[in-house]
């Protein structure tokens, strides 16, 4: 008996040391991707997300104004980064493989005389390990999901693997007893034991204190938190909230806390991924969850109770409405705020109340933009409510900013009663009426006005995008396309202005043309980014066409999260056209020729992509 331990013991350290090697620690970055629009840049993994990109601590050199940090266990599968940023008081961003075995990436930031170091910020998200540089504005590709009526339709967390495990030589019987034990259905002679396991992956939210104020329940946790419909049970009166992607501290679970002599409230680990509370309370519907803007903050508060002033101390102001058609059963609305706004959630079976406790409206708010039978009040204490009608059967999702001052409601339908608006766009350019028979561009010329782009030896790169893209135009109109551009003289055209001249335009494709800058003067060469995947093909389509017109190096194709092609509904792409960083790329960019080479590329790949 002593003997077969022993081997048991053998086999199940054998079965650790496999499952090890399977489970490698080694992770790749794939891309590293600068957005100046939102003052920060995101380091990618497309490995599985219960890798450990999380960075060392951040380093701060004062004597050489520089700030770096590591990322142990990454290798990098992307070219290395050398960016000049010269904005926001940073001057450079590096990123570069500092070691192998161990494998080490490093991030080192250079920022300039009077920028406070502090301001940089490493978050982590899923895969994605993002660096701030000031407060976030507004991105719509870091909205989080903050509510969903259907717990299923929200993002899970976790997954099931299963290991196979080949058998050692000679030790069948011994398998053979560990299969019997664990009651494993086996063969006579087994070439695998399949192990099934589950991996939890990290979780979006934590939670980790439940505390009583004046009559209200606040919930604190690390992470985002995501809210799903509420239901109301019986015998006793409860009302219950689901927390999809949700983890208890175990000291808090099914614990009684009470609120007054007549309510009280649990919290509890419904399953591995979802946590459950539940409030006991006579009147189960008057409890409404109020969220915080860093979205780790709960309050479940009674919406009757004068106390939602206690609840903050700055004012918001809703300074845009902005409506967003998807198709004739879905619609969104977008509000856009000053300041972080506290809002809470009144959601019954037929109506959404949204209501914005520290908001006040503008005195210029459009609004004409709403959603179809909704309104916008006051409160009586202060503060705003919008209200939604809603039928059943629609299916309503809410995602947030991560700067808190953003929020996206969207509303589907199986009934259709959503029409497609037809109001003034919020930018109205005069656009003709649409000739189905021709095909509609929107080209972007990067930069312009006082935003210059990349800058070396007085050549600016706002002068050759908005030359290369007259070419295009020029091209492009005469093999009978409908060109419009963002930009057609020297002016300054912010980010967003450029989305909804192509969102007003609405056009089949969309291309932004740049040139590249790097601290160093050895890079050189094309690129072409796209990032979503309607996209993918006109990216390789053109990057194509770049690369059969000129002679240059390939650097290939990146998913970028640019704002501009990000942010657009159609097609879209942003090509980097050469290197003003690199001496030699930089006196071909310049002459007559490469300029015309690169409008014919990009506007025959166009063509190309049409054919």
């Amino acid at each position: 008996m002593k003997n077969i331990c022993t081997k048991l013991l053998c086999i199940f350290a054998f079965i650790l040391c496999f499952a090890g090697s399977v489970f490698s620690a080694d992770f790749n970055i794939t891309s590293v991707t600068y957005d100046n629009s939102s003052a920060l840049f995101s380091i990618n993994t497309l490995d599985n997300e219960d890798v450990n990109l999380s960075p060392s601590k951040l380093y701060i050199v004062p004597d050489e104004q520089k700030a770096y940090f590591d990322i142990n266990s990454a290798i990098l599968k992307c070219p290395a980064q050398d960016l000049v940023v010269n904005s926001l008081g940073i001057s450079q961003i590096a990123v570069k493989q500092f070691s192998l075995n161990p494998d080490v990436v490093r991030v080192l930031i250079r920022y300039n005389e009077g920028y406070n170091p502090k301001n940089i910020q490493l978050r982590k998200l899923n895969n994605t390990l993002f660096v701030w540089f000031r407060q976030p504005q507004v991105q719509n590709y870091y909205f989080q999901q903050i509510y969903g009526d259907v717990l299923s339709g929200i993002s899970r967390f976790y997954e099931s693997i299963s290991i196979q495990i080949p058998v050692i030589a000679n030790q069948n019987n011994i398998m053979n007893q560990i299969n019997s034990a664990f009651n494993i259905a086996s063969n006579t002679e087994p070439e695998y034991v399949l192990t099934k396991k589950d991996i939890i992956l990290p979780t979006k939210y934590y939670l980790d204190n439940v505390s009583v104020k004046n009559g209200s329940v606040h919930i604190t946790g690390n992470g985002s938190v995501t809210l799903s419909k509420p239901f109301i049970l019986s015998n006793p009166s409860r009302i219950v909230y689901d927390l999809p992607n949700a983890f208890v501290n175990s000291v808090l679970r099914n614990k009684d806390i009470t609120i007054n002599q007549e309510e009280s409230i649990k919290v509890g680990q419904f399953n591995r991924d979802t946590a459950r509370i539940v409030i006991t309370t006579p009147n189960a519907d008057k409890y409404i969850p109020v969220i915080y803007g860093d979205a780790q903050r709960v309050a479940f508060i009674n919406k009757s109770a004068n106390t939602q002033n206690s609840l903050f101390s700055t004012k918001a102001v809703l300074t845009s409405l902005y409506d967003e058609v998807n198709d004739a059963s879905s619609h969104s609305v977008k509000l856009v705020f000053n300041k972080p706004v506290i809002y809470a959630l009144d959601r019954t079976s037929n109506s959404l109340d949204l209501l914005l406790y520290n908001a006040e409206k503008s005195q210029s708010l459009n609004m004409h933009t709403i959603l179809p039978g909704s309104t916008i009040t006051a409160l009586k204490s202060g503060g705003l409510k919008l209200s939604i009608p809603l039928s059943e059967g629609d299916n309503l999702d809410i995602h947030a900013g991560n700067d808190a001052k953003t929020l996206r409601i969207k509303i589907k339908s199986d009934k259709l009663q959503l029409p497609v608006k037809n109001d003034e766009p919020v930018v109205s350019p005069v656009v003709p009426a649409r000739n189905t028979n021709k095909k509609y561009i929107v080209i972007d010329p990067g930069h312009g006005g006082s935003d210059h782009g990349a800058i070396r030896n007085n050549i600016s790169e706002k002068n050759i995008t908005l030359d290369i893209s007259k070419r295009v135009q020029k091209l492009l109109e005469k093999k009978g396309y409908e060109v419009y551009m963002t930009r057609d003289t020297d002016e300054t055209v912010s980010l967003q202005e450029r989305v909804e001249i192509s969102e007003n335009i609405s056009p089949d494709i969309f291309v932004s043309i740049h040139v590249n800058s790097s601290n160093s003067e050895s890079p050189n060469g094309l690129e072409t980014h796209y990032y979503k995947a309607n996209s993918l093909r006109l990216a390789k389509t053109v990057h194509a066409s770049l690369l059969n017109h000129i002679n240059a190096n390939n650097r290939g194709l990146f998913k970028s999260k640019f704002y501009v092609i990000n942010h657009t509904t159609a097609p879209a792409i942003l090509v980097e056209i050469g290197f003003l960083s690199n001496p030699s790329e930089r006196a071909q960019l310049v002459t007559e020729s490469r300029k015309q080479a690169t409008a014919k590329a990009i506007a025959e790949g166009i063509n190309d992509y049409f054919k």
